[in-house]
């Protein structure tokens, strides 16, 4: 059983049952395949996790609607203490609760490891907390410049106010640097979000950065769920008031797991889609399953089989069922059925640290987030990497397709002028750099919008072996590497600067490694051999219209076929200038109305 404490906690959001009740959610789940094999639903859900469990509850809502999701992972775990606690971040990774996908070499022949959760929750058993929104701009993009009707911000907003359940701030935390703005935070929804306060002393550290950017123009103090994360604020969390993780399986599996309608099976992965042989086009009629080549079976969708796997597997369940590039398949031995982008144009993000040791003054408690633009990134190196920009777009689209991370060069311009764009005419954020206190000063960075694309393929027939290359591409763009070797060289200025060198004790990280005077060159040839993924990866089931390189339309339909949807992070045809969950949550919402309506249509 998950930890004791876990529990006691559920009960505080089980909003559909009194607390005198009992909650079990284990005895309500499936582990025998035996249970739904060969058996009938309306929908089939590949995937337990964010869009998976958020979806499955929105359907099932309607008691005449019967769903089945499929989950790899389980709900208990002896890692519940390390699940809950958000100080205890980054202790789970490794661990049976993490897929851990190993890359293949990438620069400098390095390989990582992409965290992803395993379990029903998915990656928001394991994440950061954060809760931002993306910029205005870059929702607008999804629908004027990629072709999905209805993706504006105008749009979409409403459902990221639905899923969410905003706590304000109390004066203490708004005293240590915390900003709300009610008008941009839904208050009725299901998802817990507000400020992460373990109870200790604040550090003086967030306003003391606030004072350092503010003094080099930098906007302070502001709330980055309102369309435009700009500037340097605190941040709310994806926590319960007590400070316990608010994951996807606590918010929408416990509140809805007695549901008649609702069948979740764990330990299983799902393999491929099932068509019909008989239909003139591709209608998914179900799914195989199973957990090794030997042991696997078949359910059944009498409406539709959505994906949710994440944006590394539900790619490669595609392919496996036959939809995808024709020289990826025939390279698996697999036969193709529909030609498809699958598995490119994937867009991570990359990270690196900076750590100082911090002056007994700074203790304390909290964390602040600086939303750099492309100038305030780059500095004095700004008008270069602009000329970049405005020079080498063609070339960077030509050399990206011939390795693979796209398929056609004028499409992928198309991508390149967008973010071209939005870094220099919109004034959207292009690097994170996101400082943690607790005695020191660390700050974990990224480059928020990568031009390099890479890719996720399966490399064998056989779905349940797990044969398969996770190619981030992590720097091929020559921009990607400039901007977070720039974001790295930001953060080092920034935490002996102004106010915040009176806290300065002495850098850790990288200390003598990088000379004070290095050049941007310098700290490029650092950052090579001392960067990790962001995790953060989208693109690879692209929501976009066909001209462009779409895999599914705006219902996340794919694209000629019936009854099959894809609707996780493998959808989005950009990056964000954000933390994703709120955009997946609200992505989750809109997706799960239109499969309703079609329902009530048929």
């Amino acid at each position: 059983m998950r930890y004791i404490g876990y529990f006691g906690c559920l009960l505080a959001t089980a909003r559909a049952y009194p607390a005198s009740e009992q909650i079990d959610v284990q005895a309500s789940l499936l582990s025998d395949p035996k249970d739904v094999a060969d058996k009938n639903f309306d929908y089939i859900i590949a995937g337990g996790g964010l869009t998976g469990l958020t979806v499955a509850a929105k359907l099932t809502e309607n008691p005449d609607i019967e769903v089945l999701v499929i989950e790899k992972g389980f709900y208990e775990s002896n890692t519940g203490p390390m699940v809950e606690d958000p100080n205890r971040y980054g202790e789970i990774f490794g661990t049976t609760v993490d897929h851990n996908y190993l890359t293949v070499p990438l620069i400098n022949n390095r390989t990582d490891n992409i965290k992803s959760g395993k379990g029903l929750g998915g990656s928001t058993l394991i994440n950061g907390n954060s809760w931002t929104r993306p910029d205005k701009v870059q929702i607008d993009s999804w629908e004027t410049v990629f072709g999905n009707r209805g993706w504006n911000w105008d749009n979409v907003l409403p459902y990221m106010n639905r899923a969410e359940r905003a706590r304000a701030p109390n004066a203490d935390q708004i005293a240590a640097g915390h900003h709300f703005d009610p008008t941009c935070h839904g208050f009725n929804g299901t998802v817990h979000s507000g400020p992460r306060d373990n109870g200790q002393p604040w550090s003086p550290l967030m306003k003391a950065l606030m004072n350092t950017t503010s003094a080099l123009g930098v906007s302070t103090q502001v709330d980055f769920n309102c369309g435009h994360p700009r500037g340097v604020s605190m941040i709310p969390n994806n926590l319960l008031e007590d400070q316990v993780r608010a994951d996807a399986a606590r918010e929408w599996l416990l509140p809805n797991y007695r549901r008649k309608n609702l069948k979740v099976l764990t330990g299983h992965v799902v393999g491929k889609v099932l068509f019909d042989q008989h239909a003139a086009s591709l209608k998914a009629i179900g799914v195989n399953f199973g957990t090794n080549k030997a042991v696997n079976f078949n359910a059944y969708a009498k409406h539709e089989v959505l994906l949710a796997a994440g944006s590394s597997i539900s790619p490669l369940i595609l392919e496996y069922s036959g939809i995808g590039l024709k020289s990826v398949l025939d390279k698996a031995n697999v036969t193709q059925l529909l030609e498809l982008p699958v598995g490119i144009n994937m867009q991570d993000q990359t990270t690196t640290t900076v750590r100082a040791r911090s002056t007994s003054a700074g203790a304390g408690q909290g964390q602040a987030v600086y939303f750099a633009n492309f100038t305030e990134t780059f500095g004095e190196d700004a008008a270069y990497a602009a000329k970049l920009l405005e020079t080498k777009l063609d070339q960077w689209a030509e050399e990206t397709v011939a390795h693979g991370g796209f398929h056609n060069v004028t499409a992928l311009k198309v991508q390149y002028e967008n973010y071209r764009d939005w870094l220099l005419h919109e004034d959207v954020a292009y690097a994170e750099l996101f400082m943690d206190t607790s005695g020191k000063i660390n700050f974990d960075l990224w480059d928020l919008i990568p031009f390099t694309r890479g890719s996720t393929h399966i490399l064998s027939s056989e779905p349940y072996l797990w044969q398969f290359a996770n190619d981030p591409k992590f720097f091929f763009n020559e921009l990607d590497l400039l901007g977070q070797a720039a974001a790295t060289r930001l953060a080092r200025k920034l935490q002996s600067s102004g106010a915040m060198a009176s806290y300065f004790d002495g850098e850790v990280i990288p200390g003598s490694q990088v000379p004070s005077d290095a050049s941007l060159g310098q700290w490029a040839d650092y950052v090579k051999d001392n960067f990790r993924a962001n995790w953060h990866a989208v693109g690879t089931c692209s929501m976009m219209s066909r001209e462009l390189g779409g895999v599914v339309d705006a219902a996340a339909k794919v694209y000629d076929t019936q009854g099959l949807r894809v609707i996780d992070g493998s959808i989005p045809p950009t990056q964000v200038s954000s933390h994703v969950m709120t955009i997946f949550y609200g992505m989750a919402l809109r997706i799960a109305e239109s499969i309703l309506d079609d329902y009530a249509a048929a």
